[in-house]
């Protein structure tokens, strides 16, 4: 019930509701980029993703590079003491959310395929910062129960990638996909 839903919530301490919120939100964007981006290649540009092995391993070369960067970047910040340990898991949260959302919507305007590939990149590099941002909260929230709470968030992670996918699917049924002007505007939500 929701009564119930919400006396638990009162339990739960907000930075461990925060983190999993997080956690969940760059889930859904993630799991919406790898799904529906190469559909907006081929539907709307017209780009034939499967020709194409190396332009389709790109986008894990960049959230891996991602990762590296921002675990690098992080401890340099860090130990030269420029930003606490809080705030700079803070900016990668910012980086890990906002960049590529910003990214994927700029992409949506082109109607070539370099530029969209460009952004599509750029946005999962800027997805790999979530690593610093979320993924260490568990630690610091409970070092004895990190895994636990780690897999719990992943799980709902996990729910937000078979949403994702769903949720665009709904918003492109609403258009005729034989209209590419329409299309592309749709793609634009």
């Amino acid at each position: 019930s929701h009564s119930s839903a919400k006396a638990m919530a009162r339990h739960l301490p907000l930075p461990l509701l925060s983190a999993v919120f997080l956690h969940f939100c760059n889930g859904y964007g993630y799991f919406m980029l790898l799904t529906d981006l190469p559909k907006f290649l081929k539907e709307v540009l017209g780009y034939d993703v499967q020709a194409s092995g190396a332009v389709a391993a790109v986008p894990y070369i960049m959230i891996w590079l991602g990762y590296l960067s921002s675990g690098w970047i992080s401890d340099l910040l860090v130990a030269r003491r420029i930003v606490s340990f809080t705030t700079m898991r803070k900016i990668c949260a910012m980086f890990a959310m906002f960049l590529p959302a910003i990214l994927l919507y700029c992409s949506s305007l082109f109607e070539r395929n370099v530029p969209v590939l460009i952004l599509m990149n750029l946005a999962m590099f800027f997805q790999g910062f979530a690593n610093s941002a979320y993924y260490v909260n568990y630690m610091d929230l409970s070092p004895r129960f990190s895994g636990v709470l780690c897999g719990i968030a992943n799980g709902l992670c996990a729910v937000a990638g078979l949403v994702g996918p769903v949720v665009v699917g709904k918003l492109l049924d609403a258009v005729d996909q034989t209209n590419h002007k329409a299309l592309h505007k749709q793609w634009q939500l």
